[in-house]
């Protein structure tokens, strides 16, 4: 892979990946904030902050921006999750220059128009009613409040409703401030790009001279284009010796679990459950690991749930497992929805495969056909430019810049049967699970009393 990685002197990452028989190019910008990193009274201003960026600059109004991009059929998108604050595009490779200079006037120079931030607030608000009326997203958010309880990883990733209408212009502009002084920020393109190019578009946006120093380095804190001219002591401080995950881990505390059970009752026919246990945080050496058990457990219609569960007894229409690294936390997670009649019936399925697991662990080829699986699956993903620039932000940001698609490859195919076996061990707890169940009206579930492996 030709992966180049240059540290600016105000701490910015600049990581390319150059795929010069393309004629596209994937771009990102990724801030390292995200809900957890909120207060109860903050709660969706990242997320707030990703619309706003939306509705123009001193430059360029709404409709312009989204013009740059979809004049050549080029697409623009951003999204917020627990961590991180993403802004993306996929563009031809004439209008990479543009739509990264694009992509960094939106994050660093939105001017956040007081008119269009109430009307946004407005929209955020149906936004949430939405996945509120939808019992698959909703019982996410449920079984965060339930896993995490008071921790900020439980709240809301677009806060409430009214934590939206308590939001203010002058958190927006701090949120900025935030962003670009205390925390790390990754430029990050994939495809026919020309890395001396993308380095120079960040320095520019930035307000850096031309002729500043750059450092190679995996990881930095960034400055925002109107704090480059603030004093030299300001910018030296942002220069961390610390690896980034020696930052995140002091400044994101992990959580006391306390396992909970909640049950909310709605207009609906189904009953809809996610339930799961504490797992592997992002630098745990055993997640891969984890991944393979996942893989034969619950990932895809080849997997012990959806066999037995679905094909073999008929009681769900979709069911899954899942596995979620997080800084200092892991989740790993079942979901399914079925009957209210037929809630003890999948939960004692559930179970039954989980005490399989815990007792047997995985046969030779239950791992072999995982490894080959999630091989697989990587490469398959190598297509994709925009799948490559995930993973690569993905290891820039959790502290695995030195890591390689063959160093993940190599990694998989190392996972012994014992790492196997501890893993299941550490993980399917049940007196460690928490869960939360969107239920009819008129039924009665207790998956608390239900869980038993």
């Amino acid at each position: 892979m030709n992966v180049r990685t240059t540290r600016l002197e105000n701490g910015v990452v600049v990581a390319t990946e150059s795929l010069p028989n393309i004629r596209s190019a994937s771009l990102g910008v990724y801030l390292d904030i995200g809900s957890r990193d909120e207060s109860p009274a903050t709660s969706g201003l990242a997320h707030f902050f990703e619309h706003m960026v939306f509705k123009g600059t001193p430059k360029h109004d709404a409709l312009e921006i989204v013009k740059i991009f979809e004049a050549t059929g080029g697409q623009i998108n951003a999204y917020t999750s627990k961590e991180q604050t993403c802004f993306y595009a996929k563009v031809v490779d004439t209008e990479v220059g543009p739509g990264l200079e694009m992509l960094l006037e939106m994050v660093l120079d939105s001017h956040f128009d007081p008119v269009e931030l109430e009307k946004e607030k407005d929209v955020i608000i149906e936004e949430i009613k939405g996945g509120n009326d939808n019992p698959e997203d909703y019982v996410y958010d449920l079984f965060s409040q339930a896993f995490f309880a008071e921790h900020s990883l439980g709240y809301p990733i677009a806060g409430s409703a009214k934590t939206v209408k308590g939001l203010s212009r002058e958190m927006l502009f701090e949120h900025q401030r935030k962003a670009a002084e205390a925390v790390p920020v990754y430029v990050v393109a994939v495809g026919h790009v020309d890395h001396a190019e993308i380095v120079d578009i960040t320095r520019k946006a930035f307000g850096l001279g031309p002729k500043g120093r750059l450092v190679l380095g995996p990881q930095g804190k960034a400055v925002g284009k109107a704090l480059a001219s603030r004093s030299a002591s300001r910018t030296a401080a942002r220069r961390s010796t610390a690896s980034l995950a020696e930052r995140a881990a002091a400044a994101r505390p992990g959580h006391i679990h306390k396992p909970r059970h909640l049950v909310e009752k709605r207009p609906v026919h189904q009953v809809t459950a996610l339930l799961g246990g504490p797992s592997y945080a992002w630098d745990h050496p055993n997640r891969y690991a984890l991944l393979l058990v996942n893989t034969v457990l619950g990932d895809g219609m080849s997997s012990k749930l959806f066999q037995s569960v679905r094909e073999a007894l008929g009681l769900v229409y979709t069911i899954y497992s899942s596995p979620e690294f997080l800084i200092n936390a892991g989740v790993f997670a079942i979901g399914f929805a079925t009957e209210p009649k037929d809630i003890g019936k999948a939960t004692k399925e559930i179970n039954k495969q989980l005490q399989a697991l815990r007792k047997t662990g995985l046969s030779k080829s239950e791992i072999d056909f995982a490894k080959a699986n999630l091989r697989g699956s990587i490469l398959l993903g190598l297509e994709s430019s925009n799948t490559r620039m995930a993973s690569l932000s993905r290891r820039l940001l959790y502290g695995k810049s030195g890591e390689t698609i063959d160093t993940i490859l190599k990694r998989l195919e190392a996972v012994k049967p014992a790492d196997i076996r501890l893993c299941i061990r550490d993980v399917f707890r049940s007196r460690q699970w928490a869960s939360a169940c969107i239920v009819p009206k008129r039924a009665n579930v207790s998956m608390g009393r239900l869980l038993d492996f």
